[in-house]
């Protein structure tokens, strides 16, 4: 919410007034076209007469800018932002590994409008890391080298949080793919209750790596080293379709785990965990704060889950929230 002066000098009574906003309707052509959009006005509480508010028309034109790009599809100066903090990398030196004019990032982002094919590039840089590494490839010799070195290192840091070379990789970022927001200790706690139904529901290991009873809750080291750089932060990745990297059986179970507890936060699902007696047993003989590494076993997750599914059916929704009502966490 802006933040505006609580009193400005009103022509028409020639002393500060205090002012209310309201809300207009105006018509105003932008690339060739009319647009009818909401213009913020200030109004003197004292005489009812406009007066100027520092900073209002500064918001009126951002707002205004931003409703016409979106309509019509244009990048955004703020994803333009985006792309530079990305990248770890300058103005001059993104327009250079663009092949662009070296100042036209510079140019775009004082408000000045791409065109549709240059528009489109910047989004798609903005969301591939692999697209935006063959521009590198084919320009890096026009930087300096401290600005190729940080695009450089900031690629293979991409590279390798998009990875996904086993089985549990794969299921990782299909989830960091998914409509929900995951942090590392959600990510976590969904893979271990995609193993826990993929033995209850298909009798098969979803992926053959251990879980061990952390503090909060069950934790794959690896896939946790692989996004402890995101810390409590929701982890960002590159879309990419893993659809036909899983088999169709296995991604109805991951799908419906996502859809039974992703709505859950990552301390939740931890809380869940918690109650359950794979990690009880598994942590059992440690103090609540002391780290620990045992092993959770497929095997004590299998009898568990097993058990559950006799009470609670977890072939069903329904089977899954009676099941998690029955922790008594939420």
């Amino acid at each position: 919410m802006e933040k505006f002066l609580d009193k400005v000098l009103c022509a028409e009574c020639r002393s500060l007034q205090s002012y209310e906003i309201r809300t207009e309707q105006h018509k105003r052509e932008w690339n060739g076209k009319i647009y009818t959009y909401n213009k913020r006005v200030a109004i003197c509480r004292n005489c009812g007469q406009q007066v100027t508010v520092p900073g209002l028309d500064d918001l009126n034109e951002s707002e205004f800018e931003t409703k016409c790009r979106g309509e019509c599809d244009y990048i955004l100066v703020d994803e333009i932002n985006d792309i530079l903090i990305k990248y770890d990398v300058e103005k001059r030196p993104l327009s250079k590994v663009l092949g662009l004019g070296e100042h036209t990032i510079e140019n775009y982002l004082k408000g000045q409008l791409p065109s549709k094919r240059y528009s489109d590039m910047l989004r798609r840089v903005l969301a591939s890391y692999s697209y935006m590494q063959s521009f590198f490839n084919d320009n890096k010799e026009k930087m300096n080298k401290l600005a190729a070195e940080k695009i450089e290192n900031k690629l293979k840091y991409y590279s390798y949080i998009n990875s996904h070379n086993s089985p549990i990789e794969s299921i990782a970022l299909y989830i960091l793919n998914s409509k929900y927001e995951i942090t590392n200790m959600s990510l976590q706690k969904l893979l271990y209750y995609i193993e826990a139904f993929a033995q209850v529901l298909l009798h098969e290991r979803a992926f053959d790596n251990r879980c061990e009873a952390w503090t909060y809750g069950p934790v794959y080291p690896e896939i946790y080293e692989k996004y402890k750089s995101f810390g409590r932060s929701q982890i960002i990745v590159d879309q990419i379709d893993l659809s036909d990297d899983l088999d169709p059986q296995m991604r109805e179970v991951i799908d419906f785990v996502l859809t039974n507890f992703a709505i859950y936060n990552g301390v939740t699902l931890k809380d869940l965990s918690h109650s359950e007696a794979p990690w009880q047993n598994a942590h059992s003989g440690y103090s609540e704060k002391e780290h620990c590494t045992e092993l959770i076993s497929h095997e004590a997750i299998t009898e568990y889950f097993s058990s559950v599914h006799q009470k609670y059916d977890l072939s069903k929704e329904i089977g899954v929230k009676r099941y998690i009502e029955s922790l008594g966490v939420i």
